[in-house]
């Protein structure tokens, strides 16, 4: 973008600027006004066109990145039902936060490094889950299938994080 500025302002200086000799005036260097104006003006138009672009994708990555984050703390839970041959539930606590539970979703399980002093792991800023608990086995499957919803607080875009039966998570639209 910055050598199409650099030639549009080279043009215009060119169409622009007639130098007139003149023996007690040097020729001196630098831009006009009307060329700074146009060139910002340019800028402004093209600025204005591309924003709605960067705003959907902004909005769109924004929910692509909480589901993710949701997906790694679903393999998260089923890695650690594999490692402690003991079924493991993820647990949402509320539309915000999530926890690590027992087989039967009472008792928090502490997770070094991701939980804070109530066992609960927040969501990233501006993302909230829908309702359900997945429970994995000691061998990663599911007990039963579950799909939840990531929804970006502020644009209201939604992705789908789904568990199957056999413990495979999957991200879809």
């Amino acid at each position: 973008m910055v050598p199409f500025l650099l030639i549009a302002m080279v043009a215009m200086r060119a169409l622009c600027h007639t130098p007139r000799p003149s023996p007690r005036r040097s020729r001196q260097s630098g831009y006009s006004f009307v060329e700074l104006v146009i060139t910002v003006g340019m800028i402004v138009v093209i600025t204005t066109w591309a924003m709605p672009s960067f705003l959907n994708y902004y909005r769109s990555a924004r929910v692509r990145a909480g589901a993710q984050a949701i997906s790694a703390y679903l393999n998260e839970a089923r890695q650690l039902a594999i490692k402690t041959n003991a079924a493991v539930c993820f647990f949402r606590t509320s539309s915000t936060a999530v926890q690590y539970r027992n087989n039967t979703c009472t008792t928090a399980i502490a997770v070094t490094g991701l939980a804070n002093a109530t066992s609960g792991i927040r969501l990233p800023d501006n993302v909230t889950l829908s309702t359900g608990s997945a429970i994995f086995g000691n061998l990663g499957n599911a007990t039963t299938p579950v799909t939840y919803t990531v929804t970006d607080a502020v644009s209201g875009r939604t992705l789908h994080v789904t568990v199957a039966a056999s413990g495979r998570i999957t991200i879809d639209p």
